[in-house]
């Protein structure tokens, strides 16, 4: 029993110690920074929050898990700055040892903070961050408890397109299987933006495919499982300069689209695997 006891105390005494030393870690971030700002996009204002919000059944599952993950980071380092202003105005202490105290809040934060002011933006920065997060956590695990799983569309793959563009990067690319109104053909174009006029390049000739190029993408789509892709695709932290992209497949009993930027969709080894395969059949390699 003593050596229980004694166990109980060293956690406690340990959990303590933790709880200073993360507290010290936020007081000097602070003071040597002055400010604090989650990395999620969507936790960082209001209006992101409901825009991500409108959109939520555009995500597919893996994404809005993978969100999931993001969100708890930033609640975690929300509840860490959150614990230090607690600790350091004794929000836990006793009415008497307040009492006894006798400084303010403000007070007590003087004690530990260059600026009080920013200090106090900061955790009301991290209070708004912690109020977005319930309200995006629960709404995404809604979400997830009532979408049905996706379902490989039937029937004979009739049109595969799929595009990808970067302004900055001053390129664009294409690939187009066409089996629809008789067609048979596959056409692989990539361009560079902005070129002299005598530079510019030539029209691509859309090649003739046989059935067995369209019999091949389409099981690639259903082993692959790339019919479980989200309709939009956009990064949960801030990315500048990436690249757009755009995919649509269409079967005779259904469809899938798909598009974003900064950010591929979920199976994307099968996505890069099948746009390999018909780079390959264009180029007759």
């Amino acid at each position: 029993m003593k050596k229980l006891w004694l166990l109980v105390v060293a956690l406690f005494m340990g959990s303590g110690l933790m709880e200073a030393q993360t507290t010290d870690m936020v007081v000097n971030e602070l003071n040597k920074s002055g400010f604090w700002n989650p990395y999620v996009r969507w936790l960082q204002r209001d209006d992101t929050m409901e825009g991500y919000l409108r959109n939520l059944g555009d995500n597919s599952v893996d994404k809005m898990k993978m969100t999931l993950r993001a969100l708890d980071e930033d609640h975690r380092r929300a509840q860490e700055l959150l614990n230090a202003r607690d600790e350091i105005v004794g929000k836990n202490e006793s009415k008497r040892q307040r009492k006894k105290d006798g400084r303010t809040d403000d007070e007590r934060l003087a004690s530990r903070f260059k600026d009080v002011e920013a200090a106090k933006r900061v955790f009301e920065k991290a209070e708004q961050v912690e109020h977005r997060y319930e309200i995006l956590k629960n709404a995404i695990n809604q979400e997830l408890e009532q979408r049905k799983p996706a379902v490989m569309p039937a029937g004979k793959l009739q049109y595969f397109s799929y595009s990808t563009s970067n302004a900055f990067g001053g390129f664009s690319e294409e690939i187009t299987l066409d089996g629809q109104k008789g067609k048979h053909e596959l056409k692989v174009e990539a361009r560079r933006m902005n070129v002299a006029p005598e530079e510019e390049e030539k029209p691509v000739v859309p090649k003739e495919v046989s059935d067995s190029v369209f019999q091949r993408v389409r099981e690639m789509v259903e082993q692959g499982r790339l019919y479980e892709v989200g309709r939009h695709y956009m990064p949960d932290y801030d990315i500048l300069d990436a690249s757009n992209w755009s995919l649509y497949i269409v079967f005779e009993q259904g469809s899938i689209g798909s598009g974003g930027y900064a950010e591929g969709p979920d199976h994307h080894d099968t996505l890069h695997a099948i746009i390999n395969y018909l780079t390959k059949i264009f180029k007759g390699e």
